[in-house]
């Protein structure tokens, strides 16, 4: 039997998401599934190479944020090449590369699977946004074979929101290799390329300085503990230079490091004493996976995807969003408690193991797939 092929649709290089589809592209069986992508090079164009990498087929699709009259454009040339594939099946990911994949699918008469990663409509936009993106999902909800939720609160979302019946929607949560969840360096020598003195509390969030995750109440919490704290942002992003803006107001320029996009996220959670989230919404975030595979405790956001996974696991505090005061409570705590801390780590560790490893999350991936197509 030849090889199913499955076209994956996407738009960001930087991301969860972007992690998510690269390791479908690396970790399928490629000898039962044939992959090929579609993603956009807007955002980070070596995130086309670097899919490429893996032996799949790629192709640049300009597919924007916003909404932009060359969306009609990006919909023809999707149906175009679902023509020319002829893919089994169309797994999109994110909200515009999942409605647009849904709609050409729809055209072309394939199955089309769609995993949100959050969605838009919860985000803080204008009631009036929330309510159109809503809707744009109710309908695209009418040609999506299955609902792909990586937690079981997305999934509870999507009911409420009526964006598909429960027989259509499926739990398939993130995960890790964890067999790279080794740091690679010895955590002095990453602290002292960064300037950390070795023995300061170091708080870390690794990810996007946008206003999803709300970095503004990491910076606000940490002003309130002691003055030998330091936080790390490690990640770009459209609010990088207000995080920098409100360190210099605080006089905290020289505690609050801003190194950009790095491509090292578990040697600098395993430098940390506290991973942080300060998200303000979230789908399943890889950063605080990784955190607890090398056995940092968290101090999260109380919002979905964090509290999916921490929940009753102990290996971390979920926190009021957007409430540094809440915040710098839970950090005080425990940056106080080393054992605390300790124990925390390895409860994290024990559920990274036990639930979200990637070779168990390929296989149930591939059996969707499989399930879909009636094989």
């Amino acid at each position: 039997m030849s090889a199913i092929p499955i076209l994956l649709v996407t738009r960001p290089g930087i991301g969860g998401a972007a992690k998510h589809v690269r390791m479908i592209c690396e970790l399928i069986d490629k000898s039962a599934f044939s992959v090929s992508v579609a993603a956009s090079p807007l955002e980070d164009p070596a995130f086309l190479d670097d899919l490429a990498r893996t032996g799949v087929r790629v192709t640049p699709f300009p597919i924007r944020r916003e909404p932009h009259p060359h969306d009609a454009v990006v919909l023809y040339r999707l149906v175009r090449l679902l023509r020319r594939r002829r893919p089994a099946l169309i797994h999109a990911h994110t909200s515009k590369p999942g409605l647009l994949a849904r709609l050409a699918g729809s055209a072309s008469g394939l199955p089309t699977l769609y995993t949100p990663h959050g969605f838009y409509f919860h985000y803080d936009l204008p009631a009036w946004k929330r309510t159109a993106y809503r809707a744009l999902e109710r309908v695209a909800g009418l040609w999506t074979t299955r609902l792909v939720c990586v937690t079981e609160e997305e999934k509870r979302q999507a009911l409420e929101a009526g964006l598909a019946p429960e027989e259509r929607l499926v739990v398939l949560p993130n995960a890790l290799k964890i067999e790279e969840c080794e740091p690679s360096k010895p955590r002095a020598e990453v602290r002292a390329a960064l300037n950390i003195p070795q023995h300061a509390p170091l708080l870390a969030m690794i990810g996007r300085l946008d206003a999803p995750k709300d970095p503004f109440t990491l910076v606000r919490a940490a002003h309130r503990l002691a003055p030998d704290v330091h936080v790390l942002f490690a990640g770009e992003g459209r609010q990088k230079e207000e995080v920098r803006a409100l360190a210099r107001e605080l006089r905290m320029e020289n505690r609050v490091l801003l190194p950009g996009h790095r491509t090292d996220p578990i040697d600098l959670a395993a430098a940390a004493d506290i991973a942080v989230l300060s998200s303000r919404w979230e789908g399943l975030p890889f950063a605080l996976l990784e955190a607890m595979a090398v056995s940092r405790p968290v101090v999260a956001s109380d919002v979905s995807g964090c509290r999916d996974a921490l929940g009753e696991s102990g290996a971390g505090i979920l926190v009021t969003p957007g409430d540094p005061d809440t915040m710098a409570r839970a950090l005080g705590k425990l940056i106080a408690d080393p054992r605390a801390r300790a124990t925390m780590g390895a409860a994290g560790r024990l559920l990274v193991e036990t639930k979200y490893t990637a070779g168990r999350w390929i296989r149930r991936l591939e059996d969707l797939y499989r399930s879909v197509l009636h094989l």
